[in-house]
């Protein structure tokens, strides 16, 4: 059969091929079909059209799913009025069926069809279930009794206390049927506390209420719930004295203690409520002290004073302290300012006047105002009173242990007496804080040399740059390198340490020494940062060289080194065989040979020998022929 017989051939096989083979056919069946949780029984979940080859009769096709107690009917079959080998195929949603998104949200099902006398086929359809918007009561009010809640008194206001629905739906209204509750119940179903809270002085409070909750579609439910407020844990703050009155003389200067509070408690701290204005006076609000902020006049002020817990804020009780200042006959002196703060540099000159006093005394005159600096002996020593005014007496250096000590802060206070008389006095408090200034720049290193070996990994120490500076604090450096890191400087240096580390490869041959040129910067020696000052410091890097030994002497170490190896090895081997026990001696076989041979000799020429029935020792060499002497203990031979 030649090439055109042999296509002929394959051609009427495929034919009769197709003629045998019949496949049923599944149509317009979507993948992926979405249901919400409110899709009602009898729903058509999808419509599939089955093809047959023939109409003689209707195919069977069944559902199967992969999930257990599927929702949905069995495959409903009917045919196609325009197509008489064409059916539909329905998948519906069986009666009293219930989607829960939350329990499963797919459902996977294949179906399977085959028409008689066709092959099967088989194609999945997946179902995704979204949560719905119907209200059902019996899901999700399912405990006919209510929920019960239990809170402390001392929560803090508005504070959430429950919520209707773990995962509320969309479109819900909620609703409390109770009027006279001071609990409020957002849009959202989120149940607040009061928005004064709870008071916690009272005992277990109860409340009952009734929840309404309803959907756009007209649905509703109610549900019942019981708070139950129960007394406080943490422990109370009380005032022993809640109401208080202090009488004080109008010659009461500022910051002078007017009169003290106390109140019970853990972590007390205090507060002034009212009034706000005018700031007369001001409350220490750990020790409960209450100082006036100016010189009082005539008057009677009303304050409100809450203490309260310093880790619980809403934990407080208040108390109240009526003041009044009486009018004097003589009035003490008057001055501007009534406080003096200030800041001064460091290099301010003695001499310098820092502030001048305008007092007033009763007899509107300064004539009789004697002026006085009191404080500690640091603050006397370096400033002085000259009339009212405050002056410097002494250099005020920044940078000294003394003031580091000092917390570079003094303080101080201007008495200011009429004719001497401390009952007709004033005092006004000084405080003066020093600022540091830029005097002096960085200092290099005495010595800047450094070692590292070529063969240093990367991110190796190679040294550090200690800079100082005589500015306080001597330590506020930063360190950077001039040029950067590159082939002909492959280090960098640590901005704060001064640590210089290797970062590129170094080579020996073709730079022995590198130089380095490190800047130092000083920070935090001004008020003004842009003040720093800066100086360059020069650096050397002596590499040490590594010795790289060329290929042929590699190879001829390690030749030698497998010589060594096995002369070692036969000598040991020697060594063991010639250390082996007595009476175990093995000669080669040419040597025993002809000690046997000669004594078979001596034997015949000395009859009398053989009675002996041993070996004297006495052989001949094979090679040499020379007499020798053996000792069987000891294996060597004596030449004869």
């Amino acid at each position: 059969m030649g090439m055109h017989g042999h296509l002929t051939f394959l051609l009427l096989s495929l034919c009769a091929l197709g003629t045998f083979i019949r496949a049923t056919v599944l149509s317009d069946l979507p993948r992926v079909v979405t249901l919400s949780e409110d899709t009602v029984s009898g729903t058509r979940v999808a419509e599939v059209t089955v093809s047959c080859s023939n109409s003689s009769s209707s195919p069977n096709v069944t559902l199967h799913s992969v999930e257990p107690d599927h929702p949905f009917n069995s495959i409903a079959i009917s045919s196609d009025p325009t197509n008489a080998t064409a059916f539909r195929a329905e998948v519906t949603l069986r009666a009293g069926a219930e989607l829960d998104a939350r329990r499963v949200n797919q459902y996977t099902l294949i179906l399977r069809a085959a028409c008689p006398g066709e092959d099967e086929v088989e194609e999945r359809l997946f179902v995704r279930v979204t949560a719905g918007h119907v209200l059902r009561c019996d899901t999700l009010f399912a405990r006919a009794e209510g929920d019960v809640v239990q809170v402390q008194a001392d929560v803090a206001p508005r504070t959430p206390l429950y919520v209707v629905l773990p995962q509320p739906l969309g479109g819900l209204m909620f609703r409390l049927r109770n009027r006279n509750t001071p609990l409020t119940l957002t849009c959202r179903g989120l149940l607040l506390a009061p928005d004064n809270g709870f008071d916690p002085s009272k005992d277990t409070q109860t409340f009952l209420l009734d929840i309404e909750v309803m959907d756009h579609h007209g649905h509703n439910c109610s549900r019942a719930l019981r708070v139950e407020v129960l007394p406080s844990r943490r422990p109370r703050i009380t005032f022993p004295e809640p109401h208080r009155a202090v009488t004080v003389a109008e010659s009461i200067g500022p910051w002078e203690v007017v009169t003290k509070v106390h109140a019970s408690g853990d972590n007390v701290r205090y507060a002034i409520l009212a009034p706000v204005a005018p700031v007369l006076f001001a409350i220490d609000e750990v020790t409960g002290e209450i100082r006036s902020t100016r010189r009082l006049q005539a008057i009677r002020a009303h304050l409100v004073i809450r203490a309260y817990n310093a880790l619980h804020p809403d934990v407080h009780a208040t108390a109240t302290v009526n003041v009044t200042v009486q009018g004097t006959d003589h009035l003490a002196p008057r001055c501007v300012p009534a406080i003096f703060v200030s800041q001064v540099p460091e290099t301010m000159s003695p001499g310098s006047t820092l502030v001048t006093l305008r007092c007033t005394g009763s007899t509107s005159t300064d004539r009789c105002l004697h002026y006085a600096l009191e404080g500690p002996p640091s603050s006397l020593s370096h400033f002085c009173m000259e009339g009212p005014q405050l002056k410097v007496n002494t250099t005020l250096d920044y940078d000294s242990e003394a003031m580091v000590a000092l917390g570079f802060q003094f303080t101080a206070t201007i008495v200011v007496t009429v004719g001497g008389q401390l009952r007709q006095s004033t005092r006004v408090p000084v405080l003066v804080t020093v600022t540091p200034v830029n005097e002096f720049r960085p200092a290099c290193p005495s010595s800047a040399t450094f070692t590292v070996p070529e063969t240093a990994a990367f991110g190796s120490v190679v040294g550090r740059v200690a800079g100082t500076d005589r500015d306080y604090p001597q330590e506020s450096l930063e360190y950077s390198l001039e040029g950067g890191p590159g082939p002909a400087q492959p280090f960098s240096i640590d901005r704060r340490t001064g640590e210089i580390r290797v970062v590129g490869p170094l080579d020996s041959q073709q730079h022995k020494s590198y130089r380095l040129v490190v800047r130092l910067t000083d920070t935090h020696h001004d008020l003004d940062p842009r003040k720093r000052q800066s100086r360059l410091c020069d650096v050397s890097v002596q590499t040490e060289a590594a010795w790289h030994p060329p290929a042929w002497f590699v190879a001829v170490l390690s030749i030698s080194g497998v010589l060594l190896l096995a002369t070692l090895g036969c000598t040991a081997r020697s060594l063991l065989c010639s250390n082996r026990a007595p009476g175990k001696l093995f000669l080669a076989k040419s040597s025993w040979d002809v000690v046997e041979h000669s004594r078979g000799k001596e034997e015949q020429g000395h009859p009398h020998a053989s009675s002996t029935g041993q070996f004297d020792g006495h052989a001949q060499d094979p090679r040499t022929g020379r007499d020798y002497l053996f000792n069987s203990v000891t294996g060597a031979r004596r030449w004869i």
